[in-house]
């Protein structure tokens, strides 16, 4: 009892340690509460204490070195939520590691698990994981799904508005592929929106990037031009390369589809320059269609 009693005790205070941003002091005190918790013979407490561990390891990039562990509890816990938490950090791990196929595969797991869980916070983070990692390995009508999921969770839940409008942009992307342009236009728009009142202008790039995108889909060329501009300026601002690369592509697209070769050219030379080692990029991109097999959030 007392080791039980000495866990809880710990636990509370690596919480209160972890919401303070504390989180070296955070992890040692996980620590030694899933050593107290080991002192229980209770190994569904040891795998509870574990996960909570890698709550912290993951702000601390330091969750690679638990996958392993992870995998286990995931196989042997009859616990529910530490069954989420094990396959929704093993997600993660295999996300930093750009293995996108194990990751995915380990959200879809842990969405599985959170629907039969039904609590709010599972459901919430699994949703908008599984987006994520859906949407990059181009599964656009599976993201939509759960990022629709997400989106109406936080709603529900009042969260916070920055995390809404990344997903509105996610989303609306997401049917901008999968042919529904014009609503998904309008997300984008709202997510835009959003980001420029609440002054978060670092997550601005992408949204621009993804209204040029959408804008080209449906022939609105001067829009494209004056949304790739933004994404530009933006991206240089907050040093988005790929945002760049991605968006210099788009315009250069929208340049020779409005007939101007001098626009088109300058923006593929710029281009160019990202790919040194790719001779004849510029002939290339004016005989393909890149954007209409490129995933922007690859």
């Amino acid at each position: 009892m007392a080791s039980l009693e000495r866990y809880l005790r710990l636990s509370k205070l690596a919480q209160a340690a972890y919401a303070k941003g504390r989180l070296e002091r955070a992890l040692r005190l996980f620590s030694v509460a899933e050593d107290e918790a080991r002192g229980t013979g209770d190994q569904e407490l040891v795998d509870r204490a574990f996960c909570n561990r890698c709550v912290v390891l993951l702000e601390l990039d330091r969750l690679e070195s638990a996958v392993g562990e992870l995998k286990t509890v995931l196989m042997r816990s009859r616990d529910p939520f530490t069954s989420w938490m094990a396959a929704y950090y093993t997600a993660q791990v295999y996300e930093a590691e750009e293995n996108f196929a194990r990751a995915l595969a380990y959200a879809r797991r842990a969405s599985e698990i959170a629907r039969a869980l039904g609590e709010r916070r599972a459901l919430k983070g699994s949703a908008n994981l599984h987006g994520v990692l859906a949407l990059r390995d181009s599964r656009f009508a599976e993201a939509a799904e759960r990022f629709q999921e997400a989106l109406s969770l936080a709603a529900d839940d009042g969260d916070d508005p920055i995390n809404l409008a990344v997903a509105r942009d996610n989303l609306g992307y997401c049917w901008m592929c999968t042919g529904r342009v014009e609503e998904g236009l309008a997300l984008c728009r709202d997510a835009a929106a959003a980001l420029e009142a609440i002054g978060s202008r670092q997550l601005l790039p992408e949204v621009y990037q993804d209204l040029c995108f959408g804008a080209l889909q449906v022939g609105d060329l001067a829009t494209a031009r004056i949304a790739g501009e933004r994404a530009l300026e933006l991206a240089h601002q907050y040093s988005s390369p790929t945002v760049e690369k991605n968006t210099l592509m788009l315009l250069a697209d929208a340049a020779m589809d409005d007939g101007d070769e001098e626009a088109a050219d300058e923006y593929l030379g710029r281009l160019s320059a990202h790919y040194p080692d790719f001779r004849g990029m510029k002939a290339f991109l004016r005989t393909f269609n890149v954007r209409e097999v490129i995933n922007l959030k690859a």
